[in-house]
């Protein structure tokens, strides 16, 4: 297959007359938590499972078009607050765009202050993916009499199980935020209580924290007048919201 061809925008699914392009799937990946893509796409079958749920919600569409559903009440006052709730993050970008690049001269005073922030830890980690927090509980009880690798293979429900729970070594910003915030917060060999994430529920197992990585010099500066920008922009954001306030009557009640 030619790079012309590896880009083209074909067809991958028909539902009735409406056809599901290549185009029409990235952005439908786009609009899912990227934890939930990643776990997905990384089963054999993830490419169809997520294109299963593309297909299933054109069939939702029709099933509304033929009920007239848009013509609903409900639908009406929920039209109407997803236009507000559109408008205001749509505002909101205006208003953060707005606000002004940090100079060289501020990027170095950070980086002068900051520069150990961008470390990067790599820890090594396994884990056990069940449904509900009472088989995680099971879990636990388990690991009393048995290795964490045999239970990880017996209960689990992740990909993982097959290599005993084992993730391989990873840092901060692959994993989803509980999981994450938990295993960040462990020492090696501990084993965490049941972490409920949109997975289900993990039990976790830090089997080593690994050397840190120092990215090079320019990934640390993007980085850092990246984090200066978005400082700047909730400064700005501030800065218009209270001179909103100063025009409009605001009341807490509560």
């Amino acid at each position: 297959m030619t790079e012309k061809q590896e880009t083209k925008d074909i067809v991958i699914a028909k539902v009735g007359d409406k056809e599901i392009k290549n185009s029409d799937f990235a952005l439908f990946l786009q609009s899912i938590d990227q934890g939930v893509v990643r776990h997905f796409m990384n089963q054999p079958d993830g490419f169809k499972t997520i294109l299963d749920e593309l297909v299933n919600q054109e069939l939702m569409l029709i099933l509304a078009k033929e009920k007239n559903y848009e013509n609903d009440d409900d639908f009406t006052k929920t039209l109407e607050m997803t236009k507000n709730n559109l408008l205001k993050s749509y505002a909101y970008q205006k208003v953060i765009n707005e606000a002004a690049e940090p100079s060289n001269e501020e990027i170095e005073k950070f980086l002068s202050e900051h520069k150990s922030d961008f470390d990067r830890p790599f820890v090594n980690a396994s884990h056990i993916l069940v449904k509900t927090e009472e088989e995680a509980n099971e879990a636990i009880k388990k690991l009393e009499e048995k290795s964490f690798e045999e239970v990880a293979k017996e209960m689990s429900t992740c990909p993982s199980k097959d290599n005993g729970g084992n993730l391989g070594d990873f840092t901060k910003g692959q994993m989803v935020k509980e999981f994450e915030d938990a295993v960040f917060n462990m020492k090696e060999g501990e084993i965490s209580k049941p972490v409920k994430t949109q997975f289900g529920y993990h039990v976790i197992k830090l089997n080593k924290i690994n050397s840190v990585q120092k990215p090079d010099d320019d990934t640390v500066r993007e980085e850092a007048k990246k984090e200066l920008m978005r400082q700047k922009q909730l400064e700005h954001y501030k800065e218009v919201v209270e001179e909103l306030k100063k025009n409009t009557k605001v009341e807490i009640l509560v």
